[in-house]
């Protein structure tokens, strides 16, 4: 039995729409892969020239302070406050009275900006590490977890990272091996560590991760007792595992080579003057020393409370990113919907139809662009 012309139009409008949306989804994967990337190294480049400029404005102050010693009345540290890393300078008593206050953003930074640079020769990392693990943080680059140790301090500095997206700059750790180097500057000095085996790092518990091999362990994302202190002097890096999925989280701990640095004695009140009204600073890893896992599982250390970090944060996506997505997705879809009927009912010509549908595609793409950055927002990272 023949098909009857409306049929074969409605017909013809679903193989169309199933079309474009294999087309749309083929872009999404694009936007994954490489979209993701252009956005991270253009982030990247800004952060690097904040990193290195802060940096040097940091050892400037450092050596003033040494160099003034005692002789400047107390301002913004307490007495008796050291700082100490590799060759700096270690500053006896205060901050002298001529002091750049900008220093203090280095030392106090807003989630999203630089605080560090993290270097892994063995797979080629060499990112700029920003301050706080939230989705937004991540897509500039590894973050580190405010509530854990400062770099080079005492104690347990978890930076988490991308594996397939915005720069996958933890893309290779799963290769990482005991012994590989892993150097990480910060506002104390740069440090080297070295990767541990899953035997040195949690003796006491390999019986609760998933699976180890090499310098890794594999846990679940409820096991926030990796963030937690070891009595030891370490870096953590966290990402999700496997790639594409953000299922289970893969940990590389690495032992600290050099003396630990000690941070300032900041005034906290004194401080809270110059980084802003109504801001009450935090010492990186003033809030957390430790974790006790979601399920139960034993920590190094126990105690969780509100400020306890978790290593869902900024890898298991924003659901609130879902609305925004789907409305640029129906303007974009109306964008190019109607400027196909435009194109139908005014012209009879194909050329000009055709050159049309070339003018939707500037606006039709500019609303895809937000729609999957609002939709990458939303799911796992993997």
């Amino acid at each position: 039995m023949a098909e009857t012309p409306n049929s074969a139009r409605v017909l013809g409008a679903i193989g169309r729409g199933l079309i474009t949306a294999g087309v749309v989804v083929l872009l999404f994967v694009v936007f994954q892969l490489w979209g993701t990337n252009i956005q991270e190294a253009r982030a990247q480049d800004g952060l690097r020239d904040d990193f290195d400029d802060s940096f040097a404005l940091v050892q400037s102050q450092l050596a003033l302070l040494a160099e003034n010693g005692e002789n400047d009345p107390p301002e913004i540290i307490n007495a008796g406050g050291t700082v100490g890393a590799n060759d700096l300078p270690t500053p006896t008593s205060t901050l002298p009275g001529g002091f750049d206050p900008t220093v203090l953003q280095f030392f106090f930074p807003e989630d999203g900006d630089a605080t560090a640079r993290i270097e892994i020769p063995s797979i080629g990392v060499d990112k700029i590490v920003v301050n706080g693990v939230q989705v937004a943080d991540l897509r500039k680059g590894p973050g580190h977890y405010p509530a854990t140790a400062a770099v080079g301090t005492q104690g347990n500095t978890s930076i988490a990272g991308h594996r397939t997206t915005y720069g996958a700059p933890f893309n290779r750790i799963d290769e990482l091996e005991p012994g590989d180097e892993i150097h990480v500057t910060g506002v104390l000095g740069r440090f080297t560590y070295r990767v541990m085996s899953p035997e040195e790092a949690y003796p006491e518990q390999l019986d609760t991760v998933d699976s180890s091999g090499g310098g890794h362990v594999i846990v679940r994302p409820g096991a926030t007792w990796v963030l937690g202190d070891f009595h030891d002097n370490r870096v953590t890096l966290t990402a999700c595992h496997p790639k594409l999925s953000s299922r289970q989280r893969i940990i590389v701990a690495a032992e600290l080579v050099d003396e630990p640095a000690t941070l300032p004695d900041f005034d906290l009140a004194l401080v809270a003057e110059f980084v802003g009204e109504d801001v009450t600073p935090t010492l990186p890893g003033e809030e957390f020393d430790g974790a006790a896992e979601t399920t139960g599982d034993p920590s190094p250390t126990a105690g969780t409370d509100a400020s306890t970090p978790t290593l869902d944060e900024g890898l298991n996506g924003e659901r609130d990113a879902i609305p925004l997505a789907v409305i640029w997705l129906v303007v974009a879809t109306a964008i190019w919907i109607g400027f196909g009927y435009l194109a139908r009912h005014l012209f009879t010509e194909k050329l000009r139809r055709v050159a049309v549908r070339a003018v939707a595609l500037l606006p039709a793409a500019y609303c895809l662009w937000f729609a999957f950055d609002a939709l990458d927002r939303a799911l796992p990272a993997g």
